[in-house]
């Protein structure tokens, strides 16, 4: 067949740009095939190394764990309370003489004769709070001792003192006070451990968490004592031996219940 060398050109052209079509996806899918290979290792790589750190960092996890186990327990509402307190001693109450705090966010003092008499006069009614209330500071057998530190009245060794509460009595008109009776003793000779005793009266005051002591009637007025629960419960107090009469202070010792 005869064609026109203008056709016939246009004929071989178009083979050509087909062949070289074919030729550059044949490439092309020799490429991909080969790369293929290759960024499945890559893959395969990023994954492990993404395993490793993540072992890594559990193992991490687990030894911080251990470290924060080993610093301490949690803290106890007990802890709490006596952390509460130390502050609260340190600020101190504001209050007046005769007068206990409310506590809370809003300070507040009232009359310490209003704690405990059945009716909330605090705006938190913490005046009648059960563990404000407790009567366990004057259960008859408690006992409060303490290495006693004497700064005047006698030339005395530090010695361990002990008040014991041998009776209490809530009288129902007088709600806000607890009568006690009690016994002072303490060592009077370190080598022939003579003890002396002095017998005491008093009362305890809810409001300021106060156990005010004096002299038995009928003895001689020798010591007082006065202790203060003001450590966050009523297992703990600042005591002071004082000298009745004028309330001036001969030793002083924190007290321990046993």
């Amino acid at each position: 067949i005869w064609l026109p060398p203008a056709v016939k050109t246009s004929v071989v052209d178009g083979r050509a740009i087909i062949v070289i079509m074919w030729y550059i996806l044949l490439l092309v899918g020799l490429a991909a095939a080969a790369s293929d290979p290759y960024k499945e290792r890559r893959f395969q790589y990023l994954v492990t190394n993404q395993n490793l750190h993540v072992d890594k960092l559990e193992r991490d996890l687990h030894a911080l764990e251990e470290e924060f186990n080993k610093l301490s327990h949690d803290v106890d509402d007990k802890t709490v309370r006596q952390l509460k307190a130390r502050v609260a001693n340190l600020e101190g109450s504001g209050c007046h003489e005769h007068q206990g705090q409310c506590g809370g966010d809003v300070p507040q003092c009232i009359n310490d004769l209003l704690f405990c008499d059945g009716h909330k006069d605090c705006k938190n009614g913490r005046d009648e709070d059960p563990e404000v209330c407790s009567l366990a500071v004057t259960h008859v057998g408690s006992s409060y001792t303490g290495l006693a530190t004497w700064t005047s009245c006698i030339e005395q060794e530090p010695h361990h003192a002990v008040v014991t509460i041998t009776a209490s009595e809530r009288k129902d008109f007088f709600p806000a006070r607890v009568f006690v009776r009690a016994i002072l003793a303490f060592e009077v000779d370190e080598h022939s451990h003579l003890i002396r005793t002095v017998p005491l009266r008093g009362y305890y005051n809810f409001g300021r968490r106060a156990l005010v002591l004096g002299p038995e009637i009928g003895s001689a007025p020798t010591y007082g004592v006065r202790c203060y629960f003001n450590r966050g419960d009523d297992d703990h107090a600042d005591c002071k031996v004082v000298v009745p009469a004028s309330l001036h202070v001969c030793a002083h010792f924190q007290a321990n219940r046993y």
